[in-house]
């Protein structure tokens, strides 16, 4: 169709991979080409789709409505830069950058060319879906676990920016700022970057207790703790328990948007570029969940 959004992806790894599928299977969705350094690994990903591959990201901007940025996240200032320049709207998958004022410098080239920018924190799609946002009432406490067993990718970045950037972005997207944030254990194990780290963030009365780690026996998890009672949400298998009086989905994981909250994360993204609708996470909550890395990483 001629009103299909022609999005080309950046980068042929897994992650670009599920991208790609994604654009593929949008009705209103276009997938207009592939670019990576590695040409073997580009090429293999276009050919999968029948389409073709490209030497340079402005080349794939060229002849795109948007592009997603999904290679490592050191590169995402460079890709997302080149192509907004280009005039693109973009979606970058979290972080937005790894350095604060690289993301500051992203969320700026975006609202000056008037593009659509979107960071890639899907698990928004399911917070949303089990309820949390309607909920009035502030927990007085929350304990966060973000725990994966050794990994082989991402290791350009820290846990902190890896994993536990999801959490940060939720606790803002649900509570906004934190007045205060503390770093109480940071470790490399394995990479040159910290592995395991936990953190504290007050949101006025409220304390989070922030613990993500690449080195542990894998768990997901979120218990809030109010004044009437306790929500326990299991991410990794998508259950939740809880004894307070709040209107609940107890079967959120069976709903088709959390099965695949990356497609449900890029409709948000489509419907945004074509009809002017909020983006998921905009360029400014990527900015802040960055923030909350670098004060937790301490280079802020």
């Amino acid at each position: 169709m001629s009103n299909d959004l022609k999005v080309g992806v950046v980068g042929a790894g897994v992650f670009a991979g599920y991208h790609a599928a994604k654009v593929m299977g949008h009705d209103r969705a276009a997938l207009s080409g592939i670019y990576d350094h590695n040409r073997v690994s580009m090429v293999a990903l276009a050919e999968r789709h029948g389409v073709p591959s490209f030497n340079s990201i402005a080349a794939l901007a060229d002849i795109s409505d948007a592009l997603i940025i999904a290679v490592p996240a050191s590169f995402h200032n460079e890709a997302a830069m080149i192509a907004l320049q280009q005039g693109c709207h973009v979606l970058v998958e979290k972080p937005l950058a790894v350095r604060f004022d690289d993301a500051a410098q992203i969320v700026a080239a975006a609202k000056a060319a008037g593009r659509v920018l979107q960071v890639g924190h899907q698990e928004r799609v399911v917070t949303q879906a089990i309820g949390l946002h309607e909920i009035s009432e502030h927990p007085t406490q929350i304990e966060i676990i973000r725990h994966t067993s050794r990994a082989t990718r991402n290791l350009d970045t820290s846990v902190v920016m890896d994993l536990m950037v999801h959490d940060l972005d939720l606790l803002h997207a649900l509570y906004g700022a934190s007045d205060w944030i503390s770093t109480e254990m940071a470790k490399r194990v394995y990479s040159d970057a910290l592995d395991v780290v936990r953190a504290e963030a007050g949101f006025g009365a409220m304390t989070a207790y922030i613990s993500a780690s690449r080195d542990a026996e894998p768990d997901r998890r979120w218990i809030l703790r109010y004044p009437s009672g306790t929500i326990d949400i299991d991410f990794g298998n998508k259950t939740l328990r809880h004894d307070t009086p709040f209107t609940l989905d107890e079967g959120f994981g069976e709903r088709p948007l959390v099965q695949d909250s990356l497609a449900a994360a890029f409709d948000y993204f489509v419907r945004a570029c074509l009809d002017g609708t909020k983006p998921l996470a905009t360029g400014d909550d990527g900015l802040a969940a960055v923030r909350a890395a670098a004060q937790i990483e301490g280079t802020l």
